[in-house]
């Protein structure tokens, strides 16, 4: 049985504790996973990093290990910090 968070309890949806999935209301979580991939097309690498964080924990729906690799070794390629070091986490 899946776990229901309120969405609004984390900053974001990679902030949800590993398992948990943003299900919560599902307008809520569909618009934040909206909102999360829409950043991510206009280059924000902070989205794209949380984008990256939410396939490798699952957060929205099933953990996608190559599109985590994917989108963070963008991130990583233009410098960010963050997905830098997940980017080491990410098993090939």
């Amino acid at each position: 049985m899946k776990k229901i968070v309120n969405i609004q309890d984390y900053r974001d949806a990679a902030e949800a504790p590993e398992g948990e999935k943003i299900e919560a209301h599902g307008l809520l979580a569909q618009d934040k996973w909206v909102a999360l991939v829409d950043n991510a097309a206009r280059g924000d690498l902070e989205a794209i990093t949380d984008l990256a964080e939410s396939y490798l924990k699952g957060t929205f729906g099933e953990k996608d290990l190559k599109k985590a690799r994917k989108w963070c070794a963008y991130a990583a390629k233009k410098g960010h910090e963050r997905a830098i070091g997940l980017l080491k986490e990410i098993p090939e």
